[in-house]
């Protein structure tokens, strides 16, 4: 087995970022499992020969050698102990130094490879590990390396309880992991900080714990994620503190943070560690296993109030927090949705809060109760906030999931709406939320204008759905695409380019809810006469949905569905209600068009009433029944009874079909 560990370290300390020495270490970790007979990744491994002892957990040999897998940290390391005995030398004129390292495991990394770049002369080392295992495979490797002459001694002890008559010129331990938990770093240090020459370093120099407010998760897609708040430092490991903590003074590891006022989102504690290792070779936050921070999630810490901290030592050492907790959510009272927000909104806050409640109904009982008082009808009632507020029920529910603080979702909700929600728009929405509630009949008056013939009344009741032509003008409609073809990326004279990926899409719906030229149909007064005609009564409400684009298929892209189904829960008798789409392009029955089961609307309750007990009625082998594309025109209105079957089909034409879903309900 040829020696290459001297090349690949001096390969390691000329590397300046992770990315370069990735290669380098990888290959490193595997010569000296080579060297030791190590296998890194047993099966079933369970860390089951560590030692806990009574400062804290001494991982076993396996896992001690895992650590070098991590490559920034084994980078920084290596490099500032390197650059630490350098620079000791000099200070000591070329005399030897006389080196203490606790903890080798089985490959003492953060010395023994670099020994052969070094004078036997000027380099004395004395070791520890607490395994003999990690001892034996350590003899192994100095061995094929040479370095023998290096070794003053390699001890099986307890680095907290080991005894010398000789001090040292510099200690390395890395015995930690991040936020100083678990390991015995601090006694360590604190222990052997006796046995250091006045002049001497302890190896890393610095290990420090911040702490922080946080949201502690990602912002959602297209947000900022809120800065975090700096409460300030809660413990610092060095020299001095070591020294201070060898005498038996604990001062340094408890003490007091002011929490300021915050904003709400920042409802989680967050630990952060950062570790010098001699100068400027420093990891911080996420560059290494070791600086992962820590979440105390949930802690809603009190503003305006004092949080009490200490690092606890023994056989799990660890920081630990006191302070005041603001209280849960779920120990308010449910807002009542007749209650107005800021913007004097009724039942923006009751859902807001409980959105809220079932972020936390995870892990507590009183969100949980307070959940199951509210009724199964009130999801309709949400709806109808968010569409008259023209948010759109995806969009709206995704924003009050996702936002930190019910100010963020009125700046939202202001903001889809040209950045102001009209007086207007708030009475129409504070209506209908009443009429809702008050369970109030809006029936059509005498002075309606009703646009549907007689005609068109008997094709709907026999059929089921109707085709109005002409909803939208030429210009309306191509006013329509055009935001569609925007919003996508898209060209209508690129047919390449409607097949690009895009985030914005699932299957063939498009996720544009918002936008000027899809409010004229919204606002149009012909077409809710019609949806008040149909439903016959006068206090719907306009869906804010989304559109839809399905392009020719191609042999690379075929049309991913929605086919045949039903949007209504199958459970009889069905409910009237309606469903509708505008057409924004010419479409033929082979373009991708709608399709229905016309008249069905007639028999569903028959059919129910004979299915088979268990089985998933939307699977149904749709080639048999009377499925019917139908065609129509760019502007043209398709308006369907939601007990038919429907859905889209595949478009073998040469030009995509985009429609705008839209609709109207109580």
């Amino acid at each position: 087995m040829s020696n290459s560990i001297p090349l690949l370290v001096t390969q390691l300390l000329a590397c300046t970022n992770a990315g370069e020495a990735k290669p380098v270490v990888d290959a490193l970790v595997k010569h000296l499992c080579e060297i030791t007979g190590l296998d890194l990744h047993p099966a079933l491994f369970l860390d089951e020969h560590a030692t806990i002892t009574e400062q804290g957990k001494a991982v076993s040999p396996t896992t001690a050698a895992q650590c070098a897998e991590d490559v920034q940290r084994t980078r920084i390391f290596m490099q500032g102990v390197y650059a630490a005995l350098q620079q000791k030398l000099q200070q000591k004129n070329s005399q030897p130094i006389e080196v203490l390292y606790a903890g080798t495991g089985p490959f003492g990394l953060l010395l023994i490879p670099l020994l052969p770049l070094l004078d036997a002369a000027q380099v004395r080392a004395t070791l520890l590990d607490i395994h003999v295992e990690s001892l034996t495979k350590l003899q192994q490797l100095i061995d094929f390396l040479g370095v023998g002459n290096f070794i003053v001694r390699a001890e099986c002890a307890d680095a907290c309880a080991w005894q010398s008559e000789k001090k040292f010129d510099v200690i390395i331990s890395e015995t930690m992991r991040q936020g100083l938990i678990q390991e015995p770093q601090v006694a360590i240090f604190s222990h052997l900080q006796q046995f250091l020459k006045e002049d001497g370093w302890l190896i890393p120099e610095i290990i420090r714990l911040d702490l922080w407010l946080s949201t502690g998760v990602a912002p959602a897609l297209g947000e900022r994620k809120k800065p975090d708040v700096h409460l300030g430092r809660v413990f610092q490991l060095d020299k001095a503190t070591a020294i201070q903590l060898g005498k038996g003074d604990n001062g340094c590891t408890h003490g007091n943070l002011w929490v300021p006022d915050y904003a709400g989102a920042l409802k989680d504690l967050k630990l952060t560690t950062f570790i010098q290792v001699f100068g400027n070779y420093q990891l911080h936050e996420n560059q290494s296993q070791l600086t992962l921070p820590l979440y105390e999630r949930n802690a809603r810490v009190q503003p305006n109030s004092l949080l009490r901290f200490r690092y606890e030592f023994g056989t799990y050492p660890q920081c630990v927090f006191a302070y005041e907790q603001l209280p849960e959510l779920a120990e308010y009272p449910l807002p009542d949705s007749l209650e107005k927000n800021v913007q004097g909104i009724y039942h923006l806050k009751r859902l807001w809060h409980k959105i809220q409640l079932r972020k936390q109904a995870v892990s507590s009982t009183k969100a949980q109760q307070q959940l199951a008082d509210i009724p199964d009808s009130e999801w309709l009632l949400d709806r109808i906030l968010l569409d008259q507020l023209g948010a759109g029920l995806e969009p709206g529910m995704q924003q009050l999931y996702f936002a930190d603080t019910l100010v963020d979702v009125e700046y939202w909700l202001a903001s889809a709406n040209a950045g102001e929600i009209t007086e207007d728009q708030i009475q129409r929405t504070n209506r209908a939320i009443v009429n809702f509630i008050e369970n109030k009949n809006g029936e059509l008056g005498v002075q309606t204008r009703l646009p549907l013939n007689e005609q068109q009344l008997a094709h709907w009741d026999e059929r089921g759905y109707l085709i109005i032509p002409g909803v939208l003008s030429v210009g309306e409609s191509a006013a329509a695409r055009a935001a569609i073809w925007d919003f996508l990326h898209m060209r209508a004279d690129d047919p390449a380019s409607w097949y690009q990926s895009s985030t914005q899409m699932k299957k063939i719906m498009v996720q544009l809810f918002t936008h000027p030229a899809l409010e004229v149909a919204r606002n149009s007064d012909y077409i809710r006469r019609i949806f008040q005609q149909l439903w016959q009564r006068d206090d719907l409400v306009m869906t804010t949905d989304r559109v839809g684009f399905n392009p020719p298929e191609t042999t690379q892209w075929q049309f991913p569905g929605p086919g045949i189904h039903w949007d209504v829960e199958l459970i009889a008798p069905v409910p009237f209600g309606t469903q509708a789409l505008i057409y924004l392009t010419d479409v033929a029955e082979d373009q991708g068009a709608f399709c229905c089961v016309p008249g069905f609307h007639k028999q569903i309750d028959n059919w129910l009433a004979v299915q088979p007990q268990g089985i998933d009625l939307q699977q149904q082998d749709w080639s048999q029944w009377p499925v019917k594309p139908i065609a129509a025109n760019a502007g043209d209105l398709i308006i369907w009874h939601q007990a038919l079957p429907h859905g889209s089909s595949p478009n073998r034409a040469n030009f995509p079909r985009m429609v705008q879903y839209l609709n109207m309900y109580r």
